[in-house]
């Protein structure tokens, strides 16, 4: 759903730090949330996919339009310093993709290549 697929493809449910991250989906879509637990607060978990059950957590990201399930937008519910916190995951997590998928293609190249060598070593060794 817009504003939930970006968010929901880079981080699993759970939490980090004094945020509680719940990464969703449902038959239309990736969904996401975003709540906030006072200092040193452990999350209860309410499963997969689902916000926690803290009675003090606040949520701050989520639905902000549409219909839930169908038309749903997500945005920030409440302004304030955890969106540039969250942004900087974010980027974090953004350039952590990029660095495996990085590593991941040069082991590939680097594979190709030692197999390019064996088989020219075979075909030189041919008489």
């Amino acid at each position: 759903m817009k504003g939930a697929r970006e968010y929901a493809e880079l981080f699993k449910t759970g939490q980090y730090g004094k945020l509680y991250l719940a990464s969703g989906s449902h038959a239309r879509g990736l969904t996401f949330r975003i709540q906030i637990l006072p200092e040193g607060e452990k999350a209860i978990s309410n499963g997969d996919g689902n916000i926690c059950i803290n009675n003090n957590a606040v949520e701050v990201y989520g639905v902000i339009s549409g219909q839930r399930g169908w038309t749903e937008c997500y945005g920030w519910l409440h302004e304030g310093q955890w969106q540039k916190d969250f942004e900087n995951s974010v980027q974090y997590a953004k350039k952590s993709r990029q660095d495996l998928e990085n590593e991941i293609i040069q082991r590939k190249n680097k594979r190709k290549q030692m197999e390019k060598k064996e088989q020219d070593k075979l075909l030189a060794a041919y008489n």
